[in-house]
């Protein structure tokens, strides 16, 4: 018995052995050392990404060459109103204070107050050796005074030379009399792989230049922070742990090279290991528009585009090559689109004759552009590819325009009893007075309403609920279950079809687009 417990106890140590072995190991990866920025010119000079090279070097000496350039940002606001004066250091990142995924910021208890003064802190770091910084926008924001230190423990007042509060990000500006600054180089975030390792740097709770280290958990992630524009901007999200102060700090790949900003941390509902950072390619496409106008201008075309893009069922309707590009939904009233010749239902397929992915990429395409551009686009209608010009708007003052001109004005129609009828896995009735009054229809809307989804069904799966209101089949108004039944009579089995569908409290229709069973043959 004694020689069974040894022999145990002594597996158990080579056990352990073994896993601190391998996480030593682990913790070797190919980077060479980080390099320093070229003196600047005009336009901003930043240091190119570091390749990747042969041999190998672990996260410590990473680290060691890539802190001289994070840096502790603190704003302060002298006169605050109380609402906005966290005083205690552990609640110093205004972000986290509003932020929905950090609790109640109105709570006195989780955050004191102070009339006089409020002081914030972030993190940031350096991409330019006379001193341009990169940070979060929410840690400068309504501050009046902000200031920049070094590993060095050098102190400098900033300039705010401009802010994109639409993705987050804020540019600064130190004086550092002459001296070159060490910079971070900035990588790739598009390159970037789920699964690879990085490595967040900042000054969490007050503990300056902490490190942590993850991988990539994802990629492409819309997270709707406060500000921020949901159709622009998606983030990094890594388990690298990122706390309370981290924000503006970098995320590093396994070379040395600036991928992201540390942005946010999901805490809500017992959440670990989920943050959230800025991609820097989308930092660096905007840090020149900051530089020279102090703000960031997007291009806009006023399109609203199919939620679900194009699946293989929307492929076969339209009779498409494959599942790239975007469905044009809505339509701006005498915006750009419009004027340009863009309907309702076209399909775009390029934009200056590059490939558009999906709704992501065209948002991507067209808001990279300034207003006053022209694109081209690439449309697909009705069996024919066009070539439309559009000159571009701008975004915020077109999305501003738009919530009070998308309303759908619906033809005034019949009121029917409540009627009852089943297809495509649906059933649905008639509207009625009450049944608008309930739904908070206009009381001239016309369709046929949705009670009910067959489980497992395709209309289940594409994610068609009751109290959505179907409006049209096949681009045929349906103002009643006769007319429901109507359309359904055209439908071939195994033929795609499409429902034009206004969800519940919404003002514009999306598209769902489905395959017609046997049995509604």
């Amino acid at each position: 018995m004694r020689n069974r417990t040894y022999g145990f106890a002594a597996m158990l140590a080579v056990m352990g052995i073994s896993i601190v072995f391998g996480m030593i190991l682990g913790g070797k990866l190919n980077a060479p050392p980080i390099m320093l920025a070229a003196h600047d010119t005009s336009p901003l000079q930043m240091a190119p990404a570091v390749a990747t090279a042969g041999g190998g070097t672990d996260f410590a000496d990473i680290v060691e060459q890539s802190l001289p350039a994070v840096v502790t940002v603190t704003s302060t606001a002298q006169g605050a109103d109380r609402q906005d004066a966290p005083v205690h250091p552990f609640f110093d990142d205004p972000f986290f204070r509003r932020f929905w995924f950090f609790g109640d910021p109105d709570d006195p208890e989780q955050e004191p107050q102070s009339p006089e003064r409020r002081i914030g802190s972030g993190s940031g770091f350096i991409i330019s050796t006379d001193g341009f910084v990169l940070t979060n926008n929410h840690v400068i924001e309504d501050f009046d005074r902000v200031d920049v230190t070094t590993t060095g423990g050098d102190t400098f007042q900033a300039e705010v030379v401009g802010a994109d509060p639409s993705i987050d990000l804020a540019l600064l500006k130190i004086d550092a009399d002459g001296r070159t600054l060490p910079t971070l180089p900035l990588g790739d975030s598009d390159g970037l792989r789920v699964g690879e390792w990085v490595i967040a740097i900042g000054n969490p709770h007050e503990f300056d230049h902490t490190v942590t280290v993850g991988v990539v958990s994802g990629k492409g992630r819309r997270v709707p922070l406060p500000t921020t524009d949901y159709g622009v901007v998606s983030f990094i999200q890594t388990d690298a742990a990122i706390n309370l102060g981290n924000s503006g700090g970098p995320l590093l790949d396994s070379r040395g090279n600036a991928v992201g900003i540390n942005t946010a941390m999901r805490r809500q509902n017992f959440a670990e290991g989920i943050g959230f950072a800025l991609p820097i390619n989308l930092a660096r496409a905007v840090v020149e528009q900051l530089r020279e106008y102090g703000e960031v201008r997007r291009g806009w075309i006023g399109i609203t585009m199919n939620e679900d893009g194009i699946d293989e069922t929307t492929r076969d309707y339209y009779n498409l090559p494959d599942t790239r590009g975007v469905l044009v939904n809505q339509v701006t009233s005498d915006g750009p689109a419009e004027k340009a010749g863009l309907r309702r239902w076209d399909v775009i397929r390029e934009v200056d004759g590059e490939p558009v992915r999906d709704n992501g990429d065209m948002i991507a395409k067209i808001s990279s552009r300034r207003p006053g551009e022209k694109v081209r686009l690439t449309v697909f209608r009705g069996g024919e590819t066009l070539e439309l010009k559009v000159t571009l708007g701008d975004r915020e003052e077109g999305l501003d325009d738009q919530l009070g001109r998308n309303r759908r004005e619906a033809p005034r129609g019949r009121e029917d009893e409540p009627e009852e009828a089943s297809g495509l896995g649906l059933t649905v009735e008639s509207l009625t007075r009450r049944a608008r009054e309930q739904l908070g229809l206009a009381e001239d809307q016309q369709g046929v309403v949705i009670t009910r989804v067959d489980f497992d069904s395709e209309a289940d799966s594409k994610g068609l609920r009751p109290t959505m209101v179907i409006t049209a089949v096949n681009d045929e108004p349906v103002d009643g279950v006769t007319a429901w039944e109507r359309a359904l009579e055209q439908l071939q089995p195994g033929t795609p079809v499409k429902l034009d569908v206004l969800p519940p409290g919404g003002s514009q229709e999306i598209f769902f687009f489905l395959r017609v069973p046997d049995s509604d043959g």
